[in-house]
């Protein structure tokens, strides 16, 4: 009787924890922009080219997730990386921005990114684009803002233009 007690327990655990992971996904419409949102929701979205890419909060196999943010002291600064990745189709960014403070326009100081899915276009680049922060809140480690971007591809003539880019990540602090 304990041991089909504890089967049932353990049965209704693991479907309790298997619904509640598929509803976080269940407010993001992949075929829209996520809406500007400054909570924390781990979700990260842009055009580019014209064509829409969205990241969502996901753990790998390896438990380490697409989206996430740092805020880090270098020296006598801060610095912000925000990395979001789309291990589908296997393309991602990241960007570091000095001195993050909410509601002013800052440059991004290096972008490192593959957004193509094809790859053929991806790369390293400095202060090529800009960051505006709408929601920088140090109590509950939450970071929103916009950016964009354009990029020409080293190795040839495209060019990557990334617009209307949104985030709201709860991030990590490192000091």
């Amino acid at each position: 009787m304990k041991k089909t007690f504890k089967s049932a327990l353990i049965m209704l655990m693991f479907l309790i924890s298997a619904f509640s992971c598929d509803s976080c996904k269940d407010d993001i419409d992949p075929n829209k922009l996520p809406p500007e949102t400054h909570v924390g929701r781990n979700i990260v979205g842009c055009y580019v080219n014209g064509d829409l890419w969205i990241a969502y909060k996901n753990l790998a196999p390896s438990f380490q997730s697409d989206i996430w943010a740092m805020i880090e002291k270098k020296d006598n600064n801060t610095q912000l990386t925000v990395e979001a990745r789309r291990r589908d189709l296997e393309t991602g960014f990241h960007f570091f921005v000095m001195n993050p403070k909410e509601n002013e326009n800052l440059p991004i100081q290096s972008i490192g990114f593959n957004l193509i899915e094809n790859g053929t276009c991806r790369g390293d680049y400095e202060n090529c684009g800009s960051v505006f922060i709408t929601k920088l809140d140090t109590i509950k480690n939450i970071i929103s803002g916009r950016f964009s971007f354009t990029l020409k591809c080293k190795d040839s003539t495209s060019v990557v233009k990334v617009t209307d880019g949104r985030f709201d990540i709860s991030y990590y602090k490192c000091y």
